[in-house]
């Protein structure tokens, strides 16, 4: 009878204990840039009643997120296929920086060309057609978006329609970096050939990227059924791409969304 292993990936947390001394805590680390959208929504649409201290915690999740992945960011921009969208990311993560000097003024232009570069960055990744060019935008939606809306809160505008937008972005990166994936059969009988004893089905996944990911199911002659988890493959393919930020973030966002009158 033919044995088929499958390896799983196990991860595996180390904790490494450290005297400290005196009563310092450590600095809370910065959420990642690529997930920053959650900790930006959950701080606007969480409720509480303190608008102000909402935006600040906002704004605080960016800068410290900008400040955290610079180098990497701007990699991120560097890498974007349309100009118009570069530059409008560039500018935007740049400037934000400086939210707080702004001028009203100054900050209603800030945050139109913000909003604007976000509506841009969504028009482009559905346009784009190669799943790389669409990877590096999906990774920059999250922070794009949290910058319009911030600017929003701070000029006193609803972000619900920001939010919506994002949640329609998240989507379409989902659908659009899907992996490749290939489901094959085989059927497993006695030496003898004449008793069914088995039936496997395989599911291979492949991202742009050549990750893969890999489930399997099995039919036995009892009628005792294991099915095929292949969402479970998908999701391990695309694990290093920003469809797996999207997947994080869009129950959290639709949450939030649904407790906004």
């Amino acid at each position: 009878m033919r044995k088929r292993l499958l390896a799983g990936m196990t991860a595996t947390v180390m904790a490494v204990a450290m005297g400290v001394v005196g009563p310092a805590r450590p600095a809370k680390a910065a959420v990642p840039y690529v997930q920053i959208a959650i900790a930006v929504a959950g701080a606007l649409f969480s409720g509480g009643g303190d608008t102000a201290a909402q935006i600040e915690r906002a704004k605080r999740e960016i800068i410290d997120a900008i400040n955290a992945a610079r180098t990497e960011i701007i990699g991120q921009i560097d890498a974007i296929a349309s100009a118009e969208v570069r530059a409008c990311t560039d500018a935007a993560t740049t400037k934000f920086l400086n939210v707080d000097l702004l001028d009203p003024f100054s900050l209603a232009l800030f945050t139109n060309d913000a909003v604007n570069c976000a509506a841009l960055s969504s028009a482009f990744f559905d346009a784009v057609q190669t799943k790389a060019s669409a990877d590096r935008i999906g990774n920059l939606l999250g922070i794009i978006y949290s910058i319009a809306m911030v600017g929003f809160a701070k000029l006193g505008f609803p972000t619900t329609d920001l939010l919506d937008r994002l949640i329609r972005s998240y989507d379409a990166v989902v659908v659009k970096l899907a992996p490749t994936c290939v489901e094959t059969r085989f059927i497993e009988r006695s030496d003898s050939g004449n008793r069914f004893l088995y039936e496997q089905t395989d599911y291979n996944c492949t991202a742009y990227n050549g990750d893969t990911g890999y489930r399997y199911g099995v039919r036995y002659a009892n009628g005792r059924v294991v099915p095929v988890d292949r969402a479970g493959a998908e999701n391990e393919a695309t694990r290093n791409t920003s469809r797996a930020v999207a997947q994080q973030a869009l129950p959290t966002l639709r949450q939030l969304r649904a407790g906004v009158a």
